[in-house]
This record gives structure tokens, sequence and C-alpha cells, in this order.
């Protein structure tokens, strides 16, 4: 599953129809507006050659290899901004989904920019983060400069992603086959809650 994928379920489930949070007890009609749903953000271009670089950077960053990740950045001088051409997610994406911290450290150490979007439709990685509580992931972006008031391309904020049901969390991590516990998310969802201004 890709991306785009992830965005029609959390549409779907609605990420503005969360079931915690506050409640709100104004009417839809006396609501301010969201805001823009898609502000302008720079979004990361796609590694288009036909030859895939080796050692694979998208896949070290998920499984969080190091070891083939400093050979494909240091050495090689592979561009940690590039998205890959399948998921159309960059290294940085990928760490932050899968919560790998060190690999989340050793890309933003290498010029991997926090603020890039990318995806079709497009998120952030801080978004990924809130969604699946990664504290340690978020910590990381917010040190480097992430901006927390991003909106995706959908409209919702990180801090928005903090607010999913557990039914359309498992939901989520079932669809994807994430092996992720809610319980380990909550936990991460609470200490990123008081990171976020």
């Amino acid at each position: 599953m890709n991306q785009w994928t992830l965005a029609g379920l959390l549409m779907m489930f609605g990420v503005a129809g969360c079931t915690e949070g506050p409640a709100s007890s104004e009417s839809e009609s006396d609501a301010e507006p969201a805001g823009p749903a898609a502000p302008e953000v720079d979004q990361a271009a796609v590694y288009l050659k036909d030859v895939p670089p080796s050692p694979d950077p998208w896949r070290a960053s998920a499984e969080g290899d190091l070891a083939l990740l400093k050979i494909s950045v240091k050495e090689r001088g592979f561009d940690p901004n590039l998205a890959d051409p399948l998921f159309k997610t960059t290294p940085l994406g990928h760490a932050a989904w899968w919560g790998q911290s060190e690999a989340v450290a050793f890309l933003l150490a290498n010029q991997a920019d926090p603020d890039l979007a990318y995806g079709d439709p497009w998120t952030t990685p801080l978004h990924m983060a809130c969604l699946w509580g990664h504290d340690e992931v978020a910590a990381a972006l917010l040190e480097a400069g992430v901006d927390p008031t991003v909106r995706e391309e959908s409209g919702g904020l990180p801090m928005d992603y903090l607010r999913i049901s557990k039914e359309d969390t498992m939901e989520i991590a079932k669809a994807f086959q994430a092996p992720f516990s809610f319980e380990a998310i909550q936990t991460g969802r609470e200490e990123i809650r008081k990171l976020l201004p």
C-alpha cells in the first residue's frame, strides 16, 4: 500500500472525525473555517533513474539499517530528499513511519529536510510520527526545526493525528500490516503532546 491509500483511509476514518480529544459545543455552521487544506510546501522530487540506487536508501531507512544508509548517503552521495518511485516517500518519511529514530537522526544530520512533504497526496514525517506515536522521532524532527503547523494535503495538522481513535488507528495498522500495539502508540502520543506547542 502507498501514501495514497493511507490518505484515503485517513479521510475515510476522518482525522476530523477523531473520537478522542475535546468535543466542540459549536454547531458546524458556527464553526470557524479550518484554514487552507493544502498550504504551499516544498514537495520531494521522485527518483526517476532506470537503475535503482544500491544499497536501497529507502529500505535501509525503514529498517533502521544505519550501515547501508551511511553507504548510500555518505559514500555514494545519494540525496536523502529524493522520494522512492513506488511509494513516493523520502528516506526520512520511511524512517518516521517505522519509528527508526537513529535513521531519522542520521538523515537530519545529512541534509534531509524535515519540512519536505512527500507522497501523493502528500504528508510529512511529523504527521507519521504522530500517527504511530513515535515520540523519539517527533522530538528529533522538532529539534531540527520542523514546522508543527504545516497541514498535510487533506488538511490535518500533526496534532490531529494524536487524536485518532483506537479503532481507526488499528484499522490503519492492519491495512498496512504495521505491527504496532495501540498501548505503545498512545504512550508515544502522550509524550508527543508534551512536545508540541
